[in-house]
């Protein structure tokens, strides 16, 4: 089945997961060998097999280098593709995901955008948090299974 396959296997354990930024940007840069992986969480968003929960703190990280670069072209590419995500639910924090975003950078020592992220996941029933930030497998212990990217590559 190889890791790509166990990548999927591992999704299809799950019906709604939480999208760190970077699989958002490794997807639109095509940047290997994440983009292999990515594109298996988009395709299961667009057949209805997964559902995602996404913290508009996403939007502003992804949203950075193109406004840097003063990449008008870019940002708009990043809108379109944020637009047409199916099966995806954007989450701007709440002071109940703030709430948890404390006691989960206070308890397991996450800086704050890493923190709001996973408390949308918590928050919004996300059983699964998919990241390529292997530090980010201590908040497992809250009842979610991170997945790094960086597992499921290579043969």
């Amino acid at each position: 089945m190889g890791k790509r396959g166990s990548l999927k296997a591992a999704l299809a354990t799950h019906a709604r997961v939480g999208l760190d930024s970077s699989v958002l940007i490794y997807h639109l840069e095509g940047l290997p060998p994440y983009a292999l992986l990515t594109e298996i969480v988009f395709t299961s968003l667009s057949r209805g097999t997964l559902t995602a929960v996404i913290s508009t703190i996403s939007v502003t990280e992804l949203l950075i280098k193109p406004f840097a670069d003063r990449a008008d072209d870019k940002v708009r590419i990043c809108e379109a593709f944020l637009e047409g995500l199916p099966n995806t639910h954007f989450v701007p924090p709440s002071v109940a995901i703030a709430k948890e975003a404390a006691r989960l950078r206070a308890v397991h020592k996450l800086r704050t955008p890493d923190a709001l992220l996973l408390a949308t996941a918590l928050e919004e029933g996300a059983t699964a948090f998919l990241t390529n930030d292997a530090r980010l497998k201590r908040v497992e212990e809250e009842g979610i299974s991170v997945l790094v990217l960086r597992d499921y590559v290579g043969a």
